[in-house]
């Protein structure tokens, strides 16, 4: 694995998805989704980071969402003007490190795409999410713990006491740890993962208690 996040080209692995099927995190996060705030009575919004070729964001239009989905491979961007032309999907070709603002949210999702964000710049991203999702939604997140074999990069890799930190505020449905050894896209590897299903109890006490995170868990 590269010890940069920047040296990645995404563009072989993310060929390479086309005709999978929907992860079940994005399944799980559409069933435990309800209508929120503003958007009662209104077609829902999600986020979508790190949307590959679209499978993820076209599930979540077809369940009744407008989507913004961001993806740093610039090799997606045919597959999603097509899916664009169909479905009610906004797609942009950016680094996830460089979002500092995002549309309000029912629903935020974000799959296997973490470890590839630089730790020094999580945290940043972690507050732009909290202050997009509205009290009442739900955020789907896979974070990769400590023991991966990419905990030795600049991505984000995080003890489990770290992901709990980060979910005061929320009510969490599901945390899912997961250790084991298997292939990934480059060969073998070991896995440690933690696969998050949570719901915002109210944007002001989430952002305050991201804002307050002890000094030990911010970016290093």
């Amino acid at each position: 694995m590269q010890s940069s996040s920047a040296d990645r080209d995404f563009a072989p692995y993310n060929a390479a998805q086309e005709g999978r099927d929907v992860r079940p995190l994005a399944r799980a996060a559409v069933a435990a989704a309800r209508p929120t705030g503003d958007a009662m009575g209104t077609r829902r919004v999600a986020i979508d980071l790190g949307c590959g070729r679209g499978i993820e964001a076209r599930h979540l239009a077809e369940s009744g969402y407008t989507v913004h989905a961001y993806d740093v491979d610039p090799s997606v961007a045919p597959a999603m003007a097509e899916l664009a032309a169909e479905r009610p999907v906004q797609h942009e070709t950016l680094d996830l490190a460089s979002i500092t603002a995002l549309p309000a949210a029912d629903l935020i999702l974000f799959c296997a795409t973490l470890p590839f964000v630089p730790r020094n710049h999580f945290d940043g991203l972690w507050q732009t999410m909290l202050e997009a999702l509205r009290p009442g939604g739900v955020l789907a997140v896979d974070f990769f713990g400590d023991r991966d074999d990419g905990a030795g990069t600049d991505g984000t890799f995080l003890t489990r006491a770290e992901v709990e930190a980060r979910l005061a505020g929320f009510d969490v449905l599901s945390l899912d740890e997961r250790e084991r050894d298997g292939a990934s896209f480059q060969g073998p590897k070991h896995w440690h993962t933690y696969q998050v299903l949570a719901r915002c109890r109210s944007s002001r006490g989430v952002r305050r208690r991201a804002q307050s995170l002890p000094a030990a868990f911010r970016a290093r």
